[in-house]
């Protein structure tokens, strides 16, 4: 029996590692090949193996597990072990397709993600937010694992530029492009969630969508519109806000969004 191993961090597998190894399995005319995690990696072993495990599921020829007690040994190219730092990054997209939705409703690599597509104090002001969001969601038993979602990626497109989101706008939603600038990373996230990463929690996406201009109506949007104003990196001292949103969060979302109207009067915005 002719049995092959390849062993590589997957951390995530990604559609060219798994190109890769079937096409070197009809190469070499492979009866099975082993696709093996190891290492160490953002992701848990276990959780990699799971994706393993979900990538490979459509095809017979491979598995996690071997039957020959020494395989031969397949060695992955360098290049394309870079595809993994890439899917970490935000390109949902270029990860095998088995195991996309799990990327998404995980989140094992939201932080990272995050981490690489904003600048450092912009990640840094996310990481709170998220929290944030996950203490006042578990104060009203909510789901805090959305919540926590909702707030770390709320600012995932807030680094592009003027005319990267006009551009994006332009093609998503052409009537949006006349608004402030300022604005355009509430608008722009969602789609690049949704279309990019996978994200199909509308509620998360509504939450993100209505962040900026506090228009949301329901307990997550006010969570994030809340947390993203009285998240601790920003220096404030929201002691109060922080209490009232713990009892009420409609009485705290009210409060704060009357704070931060008398804040653009007085900057003349």
């Amino acid at each position: 029996m002719s049995e092959w191993i390849v062993v590589a961090p997957f951390d995530p597998i990604t559609e060219q590692e798994l190109r890769w190894i079937l096409r070197r399995r009809n190469e070499l005319h492979a009866d099975s090949v082993i696709v093996k995690p190891n290492g160490e990696g953002i992701a848990s072993l276990a959780q990699r193996q799971e994706m393993v495990k979900r990538a490979i599921a459509p095809y017979r020829h491979l598995s996690l597990h071997g039957t020959v007690r020494e395989p031969q040994l397949l060695v992955l190219p360098e290049e394309l072990l870079s595809s993994e730092k890439i899917v970490r990054q935000g390109r949902y997209d270029k990860a095998a397709r088995g195991i996309r939705k799990l990327l998404a409703e995980s989140g094992v690599y939201f932080v990272e993600s995050v981490n690489a597509l904003c600048k450092p104090g912009r990640a840094a002001h996310s990481r709170s937010v998220a929290q944030v969001c996950r203490e006042l969601a578990s104060a009203h038993h909510l789901d805090a694992e959305q919540a926590w979602k909702a707030g770390i990626l709320h600012d995932i497109t807030k680094a592009w530029s003027d005319e990267a989101g006009r551009a994006f706008l332009q093609v998503y939603e052409p009537d949006k492009v006349s608004l402030n600038p300022k604005i355009y990373h509430s608008l722009t996230a969602p789609v690049f969630l949704k279309t990019v990463m996978g994200i199909q929690d509308k509620a998360i996406l509504h939450a993100i969508r209505t962040h900026t201009l506090g228009d949301g109506h329901n307990d997550l949007d006010y969570i994030l519109y809340i947390a993203d104003k009285i998240e601790p990196t920003r220096g404030y001292d929201t002691r109060k806000e922080t209490a009232l949103a713990k009892e009420d969060l409609k009485a705290a979302f009210e409060l704060v969004m009357k704070e931060a109207e008398d804040y653009r009067e007085r900057r003349g915005e």
